[in-house]
């Protein structure tokens, strides 16, 4: 009886949630992205189409739940289904404002940088999927329309030359959360 109120309760929090965010939970169920097993086809699709749709939105999501295994799945299964191109596309509209990245709030009386926060923490996914399908560099390169990393750079390297361009505290929280995302 108890378990059934819990899963009732669980269904109403996830309802309620994703209602409250429609751009989000109109192209994203959490189910699909916190999944444990490497998503099927239909449901990667599922995942991009979300991506493409809201990339800001999925990256505040999957941060907020501090899904990076979630993230770090959907990564590397872009790019052996040979959507690389896809993918730096998605980066690329995350990366593209630097302005909305530097964007500080007040929360609890101090100042954080949210997005800067969301896109760090998605760099990171990007980052470990390309580190383990170093042949999709190039596709994906071409998708986030920037150069190839030089020889003997590192991809974590290259990829947070995006930020590099932050305020000192925008790059602090972007680089926190690109090294949290490697251990959640």
């Amino acid at each position: 009886m108890i378990r059934g109120k819990v899963v009732a309760i669980l269904a109403f929090v996830t309802l309620f949630h994703f209602e409250a965010t429609p751009t989000v939970a109109q192209r994203l169920s959490g189910e699909i992205f916190l999944a444990a097993g490497k998503p099927g086809l239909e449901d990667l699709e599922n995942q991009a189409l979300a991506v493409d749709n809201d990339p800001l939105g999925v990256a505040n999501y999957l941060e907020g739940f501090r899904a990076g295994r979630a993230l770090r799945q959907y990564t590397s299964s872009m790019l052996t289904d040979g959507q690389a191109d896809r993918l730096g596309k998605q980066w690329a509209a995350l990366v593209a404002d630097p302005d909305v990245l530097a964007r500080a709030e007040r929360k609890d009386g101090s100042l954080w940088w949210p997005r800067a926060e969301d896109v760090g923490f998605f760099t990171a996914g990007v980052s470990y999927a390309l580190s383990k399908h170093p042949q999709a560099i190039q596709a994906f390169s071409k998708g986030a329309g920037r150069p190839e990393p030089k020889a003997g750079q590192e991809i974590e390297e290259w990829l947070n030359e995006a930020a590099a361009s932050l305020s000192r505290p925008a790059r602090s929280a972007f680089d926190r959360a690109f090294r949290a995302a490697a251990t959640r």
